[in-house]
């Protein structure tokens, strides 16, 4: 099942959204932490109707969500303002919560104040993806549904000493548009950064995340890759902390990401 069948879940609004992901989509023993959080954000979405535009994402995992079990997907508006809407949102399996959600959505206005401070990579669109084989128990599943390129850093552990990566990402079945949900998934498609210096492979969770959308946001393709700079800016006592930036095929900065986590190894 790709990514847009999933998501045909979510065509009309509802209350609360009931589905089942299917082991294709599993990070481990879970559901990949990505499709989760854009699960949620889609009924964040789906309570928008102003076209109020998505300016942070603020997302925690709370505990595993089971493949092939039923989720409940709901959101509910905290506030609406005259420039931003607050909406919490989560997805719940056998009565727990697996995943919460805050997503702020805001108006466009006229400002005085246009400071763009624009980080660059260097690095040239892709010709191809880099082939990732299947390793059971070590390559998780839901690694089939994206493409990844990578420029700097190893998908294997014990070969680097720093925890940074560089490289371009998109979805390996390219679905009819590129939704703001989609685009949230692909941005959690990269393994942890740390993994690369460790001797030996280990279990990790990610405990939050945030992203910051840069506005205004190009049309990005559902052929399109995104680039990526992640690092981790400290590792210690069992926690990392990555920084991202993401890129449109054209250099346009599209977001700003921060992960907290949790490896243990």
């Amino acid at each position: 099942m790709d990514i847009e069948s999933i998501f045909e879940n979510f065509s009309e609004k509802q209350e609360s959204y009931k589905l089942t992901i299917p082991d294709n989509w599993s990070q481990g023993r879970t559901v990949f932490g990505g499709l989760s959080a854009a699960l949620a954000y889609q009924a964040a979405e789906n309570l928008i109707s102003d076209g109020r535009e998505l300016r942070a994402f603020h997302c925690n995992f709370v505990g595993p969500l089971n493949v092939d079990e039923e989720v409940e997907v709901s959101a509910e508006v905290l506030r609406t303002g005259r420039n931003v809407t607050q909406i919490l949102a989560k997805v719940v399996q056998n009565g727990q919560v697996g995943v919460m959600v805050q997503v702020c959505f805001g108006v466009s206005r006229e400002s005085k104040l246009n400071h763009i401070d624009h980080p660059k990579h260097d690095m040239p669109i892709p010709k191809k993806a880099k082939f990732i084989p299947q390793i059971p128990k070590i390559v998780p599943k839901f690694i089939r549904h994206f493409d990844l390129a990578l420029e700097k850093g190893s998908f294997s552990v014990g070969t680097k000493k720093d925890p940074e990566m560089h490289g371009w990402c998109r979805l390996s079945k390219a679905p009819s548009e590129m939704k703001m949900a989609y685009l949230i998934a692909l941005m959690d498609a990269w393994p942890p950064t740390m993994f690369q210096m460790m001797k030996l492979p280990a279990p990790a969770s990610t405990m939050s995340w945030d992203i910051e959308f840069i506005h205004p946001i190009s049309e990005i393709l559902p052929t399109d890759w995104l680039a990526c700079v992640v690092k981790a800016s400290h590792v210690n006592q069992g926690y990392g902390h990555e920084e991202a930036d993401f890129w449109d095929q054209n250099g346009r900065l599209v977001a700003l990401s921060r992960q907290v986590v949790a490896v243990f190894g």
